[in-house]
């Protein structure tokens, strides 16, 4: 679902940044926009570890280039996986690393005292 709401906002900043030379200034603790001149713009979201950052530029009218990056840690295997990746006129293009990471802190799981007295017998 994070992931539906992350491509409908950039579809909607596309068609916006289409329909007008000018892009908002967003700046709050989960998303960044920042428009670049005229027709270029960039983004930054931060949803819960997830980042994902991009910038978009028109290079001709109704024509987009987009560069950016995907960055997530998944805890159980305690590594990152990283999407780099860019889309234009000549298709899009990803590149895929995951990088496994040592001493990754895991989330504490909590247990009731019922589940501890439970579990000793």
């Amino acid at each position: 679902m994070c992931q539906n709401l992350l491509n409908s906002l950039i579809l909607v900043l596309l068609v916006n940044l289409t329909l007008s030379a000018i892009v908002p200034r967003i700046q709050n603790n989960d998303v960044q926009l920042e428009p670049v001149g005229d027709h270029k713009y960039t983004l930054k979201i931060n949803d819960f570890g997830v980042v994902r950052e991009e910038t978009v530029e028109e290079i001709a009218p109704g024509e987009f280039l987009v560069k950016g990056q995907l960055n997530q840690l998944y805890f159980p295997e305690s590594g990152r996986l990283i999407v780099t990746y860019e889309a234009g006129p000549n298709g899009y293009v990803a590149k895929y690393s995951y990088i496994k990471e040592e001493g990754v802190m895991l989330p504490a799981v909590g247990l009731s005292a019922d589940a501890l007295k439970a579990a000793a017998g």
